[in-house]
């Protein structure tokens, strides 16, 4: 069995979890980026609990589906992973436990219903009661004949109006108090007097996700009818390449688009790539259905390529190793030691001008360096021989280079 990587915050303590699973591997709530990591690997398990939200970028779907097709299990419950498995169903994700069922049937629509405020580091308690938890509550106040129906929905929605952060235990009860249920809240504050988790349906569900979590007693979902659209967009590809690593530093995107703006053979590296990236032959067939028949001797022609290019512009994976070795082919132990070094130099630049952001170069600033670093050439043009989308696009591969590139004294390889 491979390894069980667990996200999770607020939902469940760490040391109860390893008590239940003591081989799970621990991470924090999951955040954008964090599933296309290589120690994440086919035949592992994913249990997603927690996630960033508001401040951070969340999670989003596509990296679960590319997960999966890479051959991660992805378990979700409690909290967000309650949440996306539900948002999910027949992709092969598979939803565990109470919390999961209510968004999957309904009961529960929005992500304020397992939200959570905690503090960035150390603890990670959460300082409000989930609305999921409260409906727990509510629930067996109901089995037990503290609370009637009515009372209960009246409940649910006095507390659905209270912003999450501040639905305190305290608040809670005092809510609940002002809608009338003065008997449940008086029951409801023995019971946490005596177990803090009594109605903690998100701890419950965590522990039953990581209990199952590659074993074969999964749940079986109902499947889906079949999925005919590619759900790897644009946006896909821009994360993997994003979050792609390898064994240099800085990371690949950095590299490449130190490559497509400095190095002065890179236009042939590009042609290489187009080519190469391709069957035999489907890159020249591609061209010729795209830009009509006389493309062919443009194909011929090395003084016409800029005609292909200007058209002709995949974007790349570089989550994919060949792609990214046919592109870094040109690369130099030289090329990586300036691009850190000038990546380095604009991350003690912002430290020490707090305030200040990359965004604040204008594109004027980034056209007129585009235009010294590739002299006598169209910029325009230029991007499509360098794989380069726009000019925009190029002033933004350029934007954490240039602090290193006007301070360094050495003249950058090939300017």
């Amino acid at each position: 069995m491979g390894a069980v990587h667990v996200f999770v915050g607020p939902s469940c303590p760490k040391p109860l979890l390893l008590h239940h699973r003591p081989d799970a591997i621990l991470h924090g709530p999951v955040k954008h980026g964090d599933l296309f990591s290589p120690d994440i690997g086919a035949g592992d398990t994913v249990v997603i609990v927690d996630g960033t939200y508001h401040h951070r970028l969340a999670l989003r779907h596509k990296e679960i589906l590319d997960a999966l097709a890479r051959g991660v299990q992805v378990l979700g419950a409690a909290s967000i992973g309650a949440l996306r498995a539900a948002e999910l169903p027949g992709t092969g994700m598979t939803g565990i436990g109470q919390v999961y069922r209510w968004y999957r049937d309904g009961v529960f629509d929005g992500d304020d219903a397992v939200a959570v405020a905690h503090a960035e580091a150390g603890s990670r308690a959460g300082v409000n009661v989930p609305l999921v938890n409260l409906y727990a509550a509510v629930l067996a106040a109901e089995d037990e004949g503290v609370v009637e129906s009515s009372v209960a929905i009246s409940l649910m929605a006095a507390w659905e109006a209270v912003y999450y952060p501040t639905r305190t235990p305290a608040r809670a009860l005092a809510v609940a108090q002002s809608a009338g249920a003065e008997r449940f809240a008086r029951w409801c504050r023995a019971r946490w007097a005596d177990d803090p988790a009594a109605f903690d349906q998100k701890r419950r569900d965590t522990l039953d996700a990581v209990r199952l979590a590659g074993t074969r007693d999964l749940p079986r979902e109902k499947p889906v009818g079949a999925r005919t659209r590619d759900w790897r967009t644009e946006y896909h590809r821009r994360w993997r390449s994003r979050f792609a690593t390898d064994d240099h530093r800085p990371a690949p995107h950095h590299r490449l688009a130190y490559q497509q703006l400095f190095n002065p053979d890179f236009p042939a590296v590009w042609w290489d790539f187009l080519h190469r990236s391709h069957e035999p032959g489907a890159f020249a067939a591609h061209v010729c259905a795209t830009l009509g028949p006389q493309a062919r001797d443009w194909l011929a022609d090395a003084a016409s390529h800029h005609r292909v290019t200007a058209v002709i512009r995949p974007l790349p994976d570089l989550g994919d190793r060949r792609q990214r070795e046919l592109l870094l082919a040109g690369e130099t132990a030289e090329d990586r030691s300036i691009a850190e070094a000038w990546l380095a130099a604009t991350r003690r630049h912002l430290a020490d001008n707090p305030g200040r952001s990359l965004t604040q170069i204008p594109e004027s600033t980034c056209a007129r360096l585009l235009a010294e670093i590739w002299p006598g050439r169209e910029p325009a043009a230029e991007c499509g021989r360098r794989g380069l989308l726009s000019l925009r696009q190029a002033g933004a591969a350029l934007r954490p280079f240039v602090i290193g590139y006007l301070t360094d004294a050495k003249e950058p390889a090939g300017v």
